[in-house]
Parts: C-alpha cells; sequence; structure tokens
C-alpha cells in the first residue's frame, strides 16, 4: 500500500526535478522527465497549473523526499482561467512520455490512484495518457471513493527509433528511400559547400545571432520561444546543441534536445531557409543519426514525431487515455463546453487535448458510485451525472 503526496505549484513540482529525472531512468523510462523547467514555462503552457502526485512507500517522509522512497509519479496540469481553477485536469502530453513515470506493469494502476488522488482535491475531470508496449495494454476501473464516470481509449503512438551498435546496422532497419536519401543529402552539401557537423554547438551560438537565426528559419515561431529552448538546449542538465556549419561560418541548421541514460531525445530542429534543394534538414539527420550511434545511443526519441520518411522505421507503441469525472453538474458542463469548442462551426480553433478527448462522441463510458465499484456501460443519450 502506498501513501500519495500531491504537489502543486511551479515552485513545488520544479524543485522535484532531480528526483524525478532519476525515478524516470529507475523506471525505464529515460529521457522522460527531463527539461521539467522547459516546460514548466514554456508559453504554450500559460493558464496552466501543475501538480505532482507521489506513489510514496508506506512511512516515507514527506519533508525532505528520497529517490528511494518514491515508487512513482504522475504529472498533470489544471487548466485555470483568469487565475481561477476549474477542476479540469490533464497530461499536456499527448504521447503519454512523461506524465507517467512508473514500472511499465503498473502504470494503469498507478495513473487510477492519481486521479483519485486529485477528485479528493476538488478535480472534476481528470485525463491522464500513460504509454506502454502493445504487449502489456491494461485497463483498470479507476478505484475512487468518489461518485464517477469513466472511460478510456487506447491509440497508436509512433516516435522512438531503436539504434544498434553500428551504423550500417542501423540504416538496415531504415526504409530503402530513406536509407537514399539520407546518403543523396549529406553527399550533395558536401560536394555544394565547405561545411562542417559540429556535435556540441553550446558557446558558439551568441545571444547576438538569434533573432537572425529565427528571422531567417524555414519553419520560424515566435522569438521568445526560439530562445527559450535554445536556452533549454544550453543550460538544463543533459542538454545538448548541435548544428551544421559553412565553411564562412553560418549557421546552416541547429538541433536541441537532452539526453540520458542512453535515450536521446530530439525536441527541436530549425533549418536555414534558402537551401531547399540541398534538403539541409535530411543531411543534418545523416550526422546526427552517425553521431548517435557512435555515442552508444540505444534509442532515438522525436518528441512530437516527425515528418520526415524516418518516421516509418519507429517503434509503434500503445497509449491509454483513462478519462474520469465526477458525477456532477459541475463536471458535465465542463465535458459540454469541451464539445462546444471542439465543434468545427465553434468560430474559435481550441486545441486542447482534454477538451478534444472527452468530447469523443464514441468513447464507452462506465459509471461507480461511492459505495463501491460496479461498472455500468451508459450509452450516448445517458443523462447519468
Amino acid at each position: 500500500m502506498f501513501q500519495v503526496l500531491v504537489l502543486s505549484g511551479h515552485a513545488d513540482v520544479l524543485a522535484q526535478s532531480s528526483l524525478l529525472e532519476s525515478l524516470a531512468e529507475r523506471c525505464d523510462q529515460a529521457g522522460a522527465m527531463n527539461w521539467l523547467g522547459y516546460f514548466l514555462a514554456a508559453s504554450s503552457f500559460k493558464g496552466k497549473h501543475p501538480y505532482l502526485v507521489l506513489m510514496m512507500k508506506s512511512g516515507a517522509g514527506t519533508s525532505s523526499l528520497r529517490l528511494e522512497e518514491v515508487h512513482a509519479a504522475v504529472l498533470l496540469f489544471e487548466y485555470r482561467v483568469l487565475g481561477m481553477p476549474t477542476g479540469a485536469f490533464s497530461t499536456d502530453d499527448w504521447a503519454g512520455f512523461r506524465t507517467v513515470i512508473a514500472p511499465e506493469a503498473e502504470r494503469a494502476a498507478m495513473a487510477s490512484m492519481a486521479a483519485d488522488a486529485l477528485l479528493k482535491h476538488g478535480a472534476q475531470i481528470v485525463l491522464i495518457s500513460y504509454g506502454h508496449t502493445a504487449q502489456s495494454t491494461s485497463k483498470l476501473a479507476p478505484a475512487s471513493s468518489e461518485p464517477i464516470r469513466w472511460a478510456w481509449r487506447t491509440r497508436p503512438v509512433e516516435m522512438a527509433l531503436p539504434l544498434e551498435p553500428t551504423l550500417k546496422a542501423t540504416l538496415a532497419k531504415l526504409g530503402k528511400l530513406t536509407r537514399r536519401n539520407l546518403a543523396y543529402y549529406r553527399r550533395r552539401v558536401e560536394a555544394t559547400m565547405a561545411c562542417e557537423f559540429v556535435a556540441d554547438a553550446k558557446g558558439l551560438v551568441h545571444e547576438r545571432e538569434l533573432e537572425g537565426l529565427n528571422a531567417g528559419a524555414l519553419n520560424r515561431i515566435s522569438f521568445s520561444d526560439f530562445r527559450h529552448q535554445f536556452e533549454s538546449s544550453c543550460k538544463l542538465p543533459g542538454g545538448f546543441l548541435l548544428g551544421l556549419q559553412s565553411g564562412q561560418g553560418r549557421w546552416l541548421g541547429l538541433m536541441g534536445g537532452w539526453r540520458q541514460g542512453g535515450v536521446t531525445v530530439v525536441y527541436w530542429q530549425m533549418n536555414t531557409a534558402g537551401y531547399e534543394k540541398l534538403s539541409i534538414g535530411t543531411a543534418m539527420r545523416s550526422y546526427f543519426l552517425e553521431y548517435e550511434v557512435g555515442l552508444g545511443t540505444k534509442t532515438l526519441v522525436y518528441y512530437g514525431g516527425s515528418a520526415h520518411s524516418i518516421r516509418n522505421s519507429f517503434v509503434r507503441e500503445e497509449v491509454t487515455d483513462l478519462i474520469v469525472r465526477r458525477r456532477s453538474w459541475r463536471a458535465a458542463a465542463l465535458q459540454g463546453v469541451a464539445k462546444m469548442i471542439t465543434s468545427p462551426r465553434f468560430f474559435i480553433r481550441i486545441n486542447s487535448q482534454l477538451a478534444q478527448t472527452i468530447a469523443i462522441k464514441d468513447l464507452d463510458w462506465h459509471a461507480t458510485d461511492a459505495k463501491g465499484l460496479r461498472p455500468e456501460p451508459q450509452s450516448q443519450g445517458s443523462r447519468l451525472l
């Protein structure tokens, strides 16, 4: 039996960064809890209040947390409107990569336990996404003492590329077209201009260059976001920054992310405009792949996936979304709002994982009451709260 500790707020959650990174590595989820400082401060997280649910071993102290006393962790965010809590809690990670940190066979149970803990803290709706291999898929009814409705869905995710001990063996696992393009565009860039792959670009890219680099990028983003991801690559533990530089010293492309325990996570890539025919991005991937194999990296994770054909060689995994909501008018109202703002007729496009999930029409809802679990499938026409 575990005792549950709920921490909330940026400062309290961020204080556990080091512990969470170590916990992730222990649970064979290396890389899942890195860059917490980035994610808690990113502009896309404004209006979200972080909550960290820790499953502690019985008798563990709570004043000074130690890794050996923590069994699992679940990181979620509460949506807030004008600073006011809504009671709507959700993962911010569509791939379930960095939400539930626990041994794979126990992630469903830990998600259920976290949902119950948040319901006791006033949650109305909770969405928890957790990843696992297809062979270990498990769905557990939430062990909640609250009267609730709950549902789940399982969906595929592909964003990880296992690497072999040699480059030749790694390339052999890729598709024929991908192998050809990686070699062809690398040779083409090298034949067109003098260039150098810089495996460690920290300290070589200066603050005064950043605005120009972002302005000249193929896929420009807001400068504040670009600077934030650049600084995270350079300053946060495990972060890396690498790039491809011309003989004249111009950066043709940059790539950033983090490494932990044999896992390298690629978070962002910037390609300079004007070299589209050379496909700088593909050439960079060739250099990068060779370098990571040389480092002994076991797995490449492309956070958010990739539009490049290399995605066809990614490992297919499963993600389970557990959705739990109170049987209350407030929760029903939140679900109604979700259906409204995700409707094609709504005048503003809302990109919310929580809203899109709970608005799905064919979710198979079940119901329980406070006296114990009695799953009862609910039809779409049900008015049960």
